[in-house]
């Protein structure tokens, strides 16, 4: 007769009470999509010129493949460390350890850009200076206030920061429209920048960038234990994220190929495009409006983005890969607190002194944009290789997902080599040799434990399994 356990392996997170709403809200929140429809296509007209359009492109086409291939664990499992876990399944630990580094790099490093981002619109709406200084103790403020709302529950933050969302989307829209359809005058100086001509190395550098306005799409991956009915709502979540998002950025981007083309080189490469052109246009209300609105997006990236990195440390807790306290939930939250706490000091740390120390804000949101791209891509490329193998070992693996996991595995690695290739060393190409000294303790920590420590290793990829209590009582006999 088959037994059941008496408890889920990842038993103390708050169980089936989200609904799709709110599961869709996590991988909403972790990619904020209007602020990346005003900051990140700036960053890209910079890199890749007249190529911007076609690497947003691009940059979506991929996104959408990678979603579909996180869709196939996703109907299978319910998994608690997303990416992280479905890796496992395919290609065991040691895989999953790394692509599970990787994730934690991207999580983290994008939370701490997200970060500065809120503070640099913040000081906009109050009118101030986009200081170091003055953007480092904004940035201290609502790193607590993340902290706060990250360790009291994901019910609250999310139906929160999908409002926001909302909001600052309609927010978005209407600021573009209005600076459309006001007269513009000659190509300005940044229109040289605009209109650079194409090459190989800028446009891989700008899919790479486009790439990072999808960030976090998958985080929704992460909430197998809470959701209602996860089977359903996580592949769903996952793939009607980027969706939308690629039409939203799309768009965006092409709005703002058109504006800048007429702005003034400065205007290009502040920190606020879109609000300084909204400023020289006399549409002051609208400029803070949209200030408050990207901060507020902004804040609810940071949120996602630390929930769902607790949630992957809880996991390596749970599997006694990381220290066990890792594993344990809040008593009356039931949220993983000690995993919060263990990384939202660096989370909110590492920016605030970056910046007290002199950095400049858009640099250091640049730098940790381009890091975090680094570890999504790798952990998504490992994913996406583990996919077939997956499939492949529960016999149900057909030629469809077996090519499509393959072509998003090396499309992947190869853009991120073609980025490298095509930068200066003080560019992307610096920063990727950042994140692979940041991924090689993780490495490093998952060969350790396979040569020394094996069976730490057995139990890499736990989900959320049904239970005794899940079944008609009697029924089943539990497992001790």
């Amino acid at each position: 007769m088959a037994q059941l356990p008496a408890e889920s392996p990842v038993a103390g997170l708050r169980r089936r009470r989200l609904s799709f709403v709110e599961v869709l809200a996590q991988s909403v929140s972790s990619l904020a999509p209007s602020a990346a429809m005003v900051v990140v296509p700036s960053i890209v007209l910079v890199a890749s010129g007249a190529a911007t359009l076609p690497a947003f492109a691009i940059a979506t086409a991929l996104v959408l493949l990678v979603g579909w291939c996180l869709t196939q664990f996703g109907r299978r499992m319910a998994a608690v460390g997303g990416t992280y876990s479905y890796t496992a399944k395919g290609l065991g630990p040691v895989g999953a350890l790394i692509g599970g580094w990787a994730l934690l790099i991207g999580y983290a490093a994008v939370a701490m850009a997200a970060l500065v981002g809120a503070a640099i619109y913040l000081a906009g709406l109050f009118g101030m200076t986009a200081s170091p200084f003055g953007v480092a103790g904004l940035g201290a403020v609502l790193g607590l206030a993340a902290t706060l709302f990250a360790v009291r529950g994901i019910q609250l933050s999310a139906r929160v920061a999908l409002g926001l969302e909302v909001v600052s989307i309609a927010l978005v829209v209407a600021v573009l429209t209005a600076l459309l359809v006001a007269p513009r005058g000659a190509p300005g100086s940044a229109a040289p920048v605009v209109d650079a001509g194409v090459h190989w190395g800028g446009l891989a550098v700008g899919v790479v960038l486009g790439v990072t306005a999808f960030m976090g799409f998958e985080s929704a991956a992460t909430l197998g234990v809470e959701a209602r009915r996860p089977l359903i709502a996580v592949p769903r979540a996952v793939l009607w994220t980027p969706v939308v998002a690629g039409v939203l950025f799309i768009g965006a981007a092409a709005a703002q190929v058109v504006l800048l083309r007429a702005a003034p080189l400065d205007v290009l490469t502040s920190p606020v495009p879109v609000a300084e052109l909204a400023q020289r246009d006399g549409l002051d209300l609208l400029r803070r409006l949209l200030d408050l609105g990207i901060a507020a997006s902004f804040f609810a990236c940071v949120t996602g983005s630390t929930n769902a990195l607790g949630r992957v440390l809880f996991s390596m807790g749970r599997e006694g890969v990381l220290p066990r306290p890792l594993g344990s939930t809040h008593p009356r939250f039931e949220t993983p607190h000690v995993a919060l706490a263990t990384v939202l000091p660096a989370v909110v740390g590492v920016p605030v002194v970056a910046l007290a120390l002199g950095a400049q804000a858009r640099t250091v949101l640049t730098d940790a944009l381009i890091v975090s791209v680094f570890g999504y891509v790798v952990a998504y490329a490992l994913a996406c290789l583990a996919m077939p193998l997956f499939l492949r070992r529960i016999g149900e693996l057909t030629a469809l997902p077996a090519v499509a996991g393959v072509v998003a595995f090396v499309v992947g690695v190869g853009g991120l080599a073609a980025a490298m290739a095509g930068t200066a060393w003080s560019g992307a190409r610096g920063l990727g040799v950042v994140f692979l000294l940041a991924l090689l303790p993780g490495v490093v920590w998952a060969l350790w434990l396979r040569w020394r420590s094996p069976g730490r290793l057995r139990a890499v990829g736990v989900y959320d399994q049904a239970t005794v209590s899940s079944v008609l009582p009697g029924s089943v006999p539990a497992v001790r």
